[in-house]
């Protein structure tokens, strides 16, 4: 029998229970990280418990991924050396973990950088917050079963996953399902998995299962604009820029590198140059855009703790925010804008307000300024070009007094390199000046079947062994380094510069290689197979590039020293060697099937030769390889320094004595 007591706890618990809500309440990931994580000291310059003071830009974006946001996709576009992913990334990696438990997968570009970024940082991560516990395998263990839920790309907790992969694992984008995924460095992914289609939508299809619930993070430091995935990304956004007020006038803006008013006033990093044209590092400042007050790079430590993110644009998608970032934000103690003077100084030609190394400008753009790269169609024309002959200066002869007068120094070292072709070897030999001023001393054909492996090969092996340049001051040049075309007649080619233990080696040309660089050492593997100590993949596209430039536009005026990597040729070579550089233009691939831009190629132009615009990339390359080497093996350096290896150059340790 129920009583009027009775009934009257029936209310109570029918109003109590009526007053709860079916919303769960959650700890935001800014405050978990505070509570939870530490910081060691081999890891950040802010060692010890982790706290929100110096990048107060990171705790909103971090908050977006909270399980009761209704945000499902968060972009950040950013510059490099930011410390996004141990603020964004790894604390939700974490938090996923200890305070909200889910399926989580962490994708960076690939398996290698993944290997790297588990071992030095998440392992470590979950160590230090006493988590390693909640590490274990959820599945009942069977007998002999050696499944510990704990692996090098894998963990599993109460209540979830992670799962950690690159790119470019097809299979890992086809097998499971995620509520949350971490996309890092995002612009390396490919475009496409063969087969499978669009990375960025195989992504998006393992969170079907979460529609409603699903978060997924995109970074990226931009690369090349044509093909950069995150810019995408970032602007179906609302593209968010994170204002900070000015010190004097107090007014709120965006920090850039530089910028200009309607009426012509600049803003952004400012600063003054020596007679020189060299960067007076103690005047760096930041320009106001509004009063024109200077502020120091230690003002950041009070003006961006006051400063908040706002959109630019309205979002595609309601559920997509987007936010950019580049280091000129960076916190006292990190990348200063000290530094990113000096880096600019190192791409850009001050005093003649242009490019002085393009890819070292596409580096700072990207890396530096958070920004894309756009690759511009172009094409060396023979009339620019043969207007670097020189009167006075005659093929097989070093033009020291020239050189002397014109970039410094004489000619300090002496390079060859070799195109390979079925009835001819084009030899193209050049010497470096100071700072990479380039004399071709001699380009010619030895006739001959280069299937034979004699032939045309015994000539070219008694040219590079005997042959010595004597400059119009009495110096004595031999050879120091030859790179030999392998990209045709292989084996020839292995079998030529297997006669040498060094200075005569294979390359093969790349339409890129990876960060950019020069050139890149074929893999052990490759190397053991064809026998050889040494061979090299050239960066083609980039040593084009600089070729480029060189002819296109640098600028030099009889009086002055030329200027960096400045061309010169002998005032006896033929127009049709001149010719020769107008054969490839600079152009965009598009896929045929997507209609997308994949990349930005030199291409030769159908029967026009193109031998001395190859050789002269192989020449440079090889400049590089043999500097590279030198500085680390006689000067004790850790990598190339081209001023050490220029003044060492100097003291005459390539000639003759």
């Amino acid at each position: 029998m129920i009583t009027e007591y009775d009934l009257g706890d029936i209310d109570f618990l029918i109003e109590r229970f009526g007053a709860l809500t079916e919303r769960q309440v959650y700890e935001l990931p800014s405050e978990f990280a505070e509570r939870v994580r530490y910081l060691p000291a081999d890891l950040t310059p802010f060692p010890g418990r982790f706290n929100w003071e110096r990048f107060p830009y990171f705790k909103k974006i971090v908050d977006c991924m909270a399980p009761d946001n209704p945000i499902r996709e968060v972009v950040l576009m950013k510059g490099n050396q930011l410390g996004g992913t141990t603020a964004i990334i790894e604390t939700i990696i974490l938090y996923n973990i200890m305070s909200n438990p889910t399926a989580q997968a962490y994708i960076t570009a690939d398996a290698g950088l993944m290997k790297t970024s588990m071992q030095t940082k998440i392992e470590k991560m979950i160590d230090n917050a006493g988590a390693r516990d909640l590490i274990f395998s959820q599945n009942r263990k069977q007998k002999g079963s050696r499944d510990t839920g704990d692996t090098a790309f894998s963990k599993e907790y109460p209540g979830g996953y992670l799962h950690c992969f690159g790119s470019r694992a097809p299979a890992r984008f086809r097998s499971m399902s995620y509520r949350n995924i971490l996309a890092d460095e995002v612009d390396a992914f490919p475009d496409a998995i063969k087969k499978e289609g669009s990375v960025i939508d195989l992504v998006r299809n393992r969170t079907d299962a979460y529609s409603t619930k699903r978060k997924i993070f995109w970074a990226s430091t931009p690369l090349v604009k044509q093909t950069s995935k995150i810019e995408r990304l970032y602007e179906a956004g609302n593209q968010q820029k994170y204002f900070v007020p000015c010190k004097h006038c107090g007014k709120m803006q965006e920090l850039i590198w530089h910028g200009k008013n309607e009426d012509g006033a600049e803003f952004g990093i400012v600063w003054e140059n020596d007679k020189n044209f060299l960067p007076i590092i103690k005047t760096v400042a930041y320009k106001c855009k509004f009063c024109g007050g200077l502020m120091k790079n230690y003002d950041k430590a009070s003006i961006v703790k006051k400063g908040e993110w706002r959109p630019t644009a309205e979002a595609l998608n309601p559920f997509t925010v987007s936010f950019h970032l580049s280091p000129i934000y960076n916190p006292p103690g990190m990348y200063s804008w000290e530094d990113m003077v000096l880096q600019w100084a190192e791409c850009w030609d001050i005093k003649n307000n242009r490019v002085r190394d393009k890819e070292k400008y596409r580096i700072f753009r990207n890396t530096k300024q958070g920004l894309t790269f756009e690759e511009m169609g172009k094409q060396i024309r023979y009339e620019r070009a043969v207007q670097f002959r020189r009167a006075g200066f005659v093929r097989g002869k070093v033009p020291n007094d020239l050189a002397v007068r014109d970039s410094g120094s004489p000619v300090l070292i002496v390079c060859c390199s070799v195109d390979v072709q079925k009835k001819n070897l084009f030899v193209d030999v050049k010497g470096y000046s100071d700072k990479g001023v380039t004399w071709t001393l001699d380009f010619f054909s030895i006739d001959g079947d280069t299937e034979d492996f004699n032939g045309p090969w015994d000539k070219l092996y008694k040219y590079i062994e005997e042959t010595r340049f004597v400059g119009d001051d009495g110096k004595i040049y031999k050879i120091m380094i030859t790179l030999v075309d392998s990209g045709r007649y292989t084996e020839y080619v292995y079998a030529f510069t297997g006669r040498y233990s060094v200075g005569v080696y294979p390359c093969k040309g790349a339409e890129y290689i990876k960060a950019g660089e020069t050139y890149r050492i074929f893999d052990r593997s490759t190397l053991q197979r064809i026998g050889l100590p040494l061979a090299y993949h050239v960066n083609t596209t980039k040593m084009k590039d600089r070729i480029s430039n060189s002819m296109s536009v640098l600028m030099w005026n009889e009086g002055q020293f030329q200027p960096d990597w400045y061309p010169n040729f002998p005032d006896d070579f033929r127009d049709d060697y001149f010719k020769m550089f107008e054969a490839e233009t600079k152009v965009d691939i598009i896929d045929k099937l997507t209609n997308r831009y994949q990349k930005t190629i030199w291409k030769q132009r159908p029967g026009a030769d193109n031998h001395a615009f190859d050789t002269y990339g192989y020449n440079m390359a090889g400049l590089e390889i043999f500097a590279d080497a030198y500085c680390r093996e006689f000067l004790g350096l850790p990598g190339l320094s081209w001023a050490h290896f220029w003044e060492e150059a100097k003291r005459g340790v390539f000639i003759e004595p």
